[in-house]
């Protein structure tokens, strides 16, 4: 079952556009099972089927590394590490801070980056409306944390010209995007994405061109 699950991670990120190694995948999946094994005691996630959790929450999480840019990334809301813990094993090259405000949460992750030696992840126990960064992110992410208006809003102290911010979507957010103002509809494009072994919709808001860090 093990040999079974590797291959299906291995073949699924390389449809991604993923070359993960044997090590790599045994890596993602040992986190899959410390999530599991969390949640018996703390329900970090409702799925906890490991064939599940290689669609739902391994693969589906590596669905954005074709629109992730630069190697300073910021997952808002990580909860279990969802996609920033994900992203941050199978790209090491990458440091990702992740940002959970759930104690709890906050703690499995902080378990997470010792148990996978993940030395290119930083664990911020706070909301993101209240982190403070001395230096620019490339990349934002956050996966279903709030509506792409919010999002905007809510990081506009991380902001910079040359800043991605990046929201995982299910169905087509048509509600969000007539939420938004003129200016963030250009600054605003939406991707389908086909996630390997997962039927279901899934898209990718991709915002750029945002305003200038606030003071």
């Amino acid at each position: 079952m093990a040999r079974s699950i590797r291959l299906q991670l291995a073949e699924g990120a390389s449809k991604i556009g993923l070359d993960l190694s044997q090590a790599r995948c045994d890596t993602l999946l040992d986190y899959a099972a410390l999530i599991r094994k969390w949640n018996q005691t703390h329900n970090l996630t409702t799925i906890d089927d490991p064939a599940k959790m290689l669609t739902h929450h391994l693969l589906d999480s590596l669905s954005i590394a074709g629109f992730v840019v630069g190697d300073r990334c910021l997952d808002i809301g990580s909860g279990a590490g969802l996609p920033g813990m994900v992203m941050a094993l199978a790209r090491p090259e990458q440091h990702w801070t992740l940002v959970e405000s759930r104690a709890k949460k906050a703690s499995f992750l902080r378990e997470a980056k010792i148990r996978c030696k993940a030395e290119n992840v930083t664990v911020i126990a706070t909301r993101i409306e209240d982190y403070q960064s001395p230096e620019n992110f490339d990349t934002l992410t956050s996966r279903a944390v709030s509506t792409v208006a919010d999002l905007i809003s809510m990081t506009g102290h991380l902001h910079h010209p040359s800043l991605r911010l990046i929201s995982m979507k299910g169905i087509y957010p048509e509600e969000e995007l007539s939420a938004l103002t003129p200016r963030q509809r250009e600054m605003t494009e939406v991707f389908p994405v086909a996630v390997p072994g997962l039927d279901a919709h899934r898209h990718i808001v991709v915002v750029t061109d945002v305003l200038e860090k606030q003071s």
